[in-house]
């Protein structure tokens, strides 16, 4: 273990409702055989879950702007650490997600980055998939080969996560000021106590194309210089489970935000179709 890769994995938690996928996140990064797993977890509730090295309690106006306490933790430790995660509660982290995005680093151009696509699955193991929504759509025009390996752009640059090395958080961290976050409303901005928004670094940016709660890690690759690139030749082990499923019929009041498998699996085809 001495000789393993350190991971810091920072997620965000809001209230009790989600502890139960918490719990199961936590477990599954804990897992993990070829790195050294850290834990911390910025939530709105004080928490005692197994395995979980840090739980910072934020005390916020707006939960929304909990996400983004997110980045200035993993930024404070950006020395310490050679991979870092971050990720909502509710979002299922597997070890290969991290084989991998350390495999296709070394293959890419620098200036494109790996990411993954968010799925959810009901009763019947049917996949579907939240951010293939809307005017989301794959670039049929992006695809790229490295090593025989098929990568394509998807438009919707949200996944609730991301995982970085800690060369690519300092580059990213020369395009962006990693610690000094962007909001769209300045209403919200406003709402958060002095104290806490120079803590935060935050300041008001006007027509940006995702939400709040996105932004800590739409950012990555909206402003950083560094093109979002899915592996459609491995799609399977690019894909993450947001466990609650409650897209697929807008249950709890989300909205129904979904495609099933057939549209996607017809859109990697076509997508296939331009390797020459």
């Amino acid at each position: 273990m001495s000789h393993s890769l350190k991971i810091l994995a920072v997620l965000v938690n809001y209230g009790q409702e989600q502890l139960k996928y918490l719990e199961e996140v936590v477990r599954e990064l804990s897992s993990f055989k070829k790195y050294e797993v850290s834990i911390i977890v910025q939530s709105n509730i004080q928490l005692s879950i197994k395995n979980v090295d840090i739980v910072n309690v934020v005390e916020l106006n707006d939960y929304q702007l909990l996400p983004l306490t997110c980045r200035k933790e993993i930024w404070d430790r950006r020395n310490d650490f050679d991979i870092f995660i971050y990720g909502e509660n509710d979002h299922l982290f597997k070890e290969h997600h991290v084989d991998k995005h350390l495999e296709y680093l070394q293959i890419l151009p620098n200036n494109r980055i790996s990411g993954l696509i968010q799925y959810e699955e009901d009763k019947s193991n049917n996949y579907y998939y939240p951010g293939y929504h809307l005017d989301f759509e794959w670039d049929y025009n992006s695809v790229e080969v490295y090593q025989n390996k098929v990568f394509a752009h998807f438009t919707n640059l949200h996944q609730a996560s991301f995982i970085i090395t800690k060369t690519q958080l300092i580059e990213i961290g020369e395009k962006i000021n990693f610690n000094h976050l962007v909001i769209k409303e300045p209403s919200l901005f406003f709402k958060v106590k002095k104290k806490f928004k120079k803590w935060l670094g935050l300041k008001p940016l006007n027509d940006q194309n995702y939400s709040v709660k996105c932004k800590v890690n739409t950012d990555l690759y909206e402003f950083a210089g560094k093109k979002k690139l899915i592996c459609i030749s491995e799609f399977e082990d690019n894909l993450i489970h947001h466990l609650p499923n409650l897209y697929i019929e807008g249950e709890k009041g989300r909205n129904k935000l979904r495609s099933d498998d057939k549209r996607m699996q017809l859109a990697l085809s076509k997508l296939m179709s331009k390797v020459k």
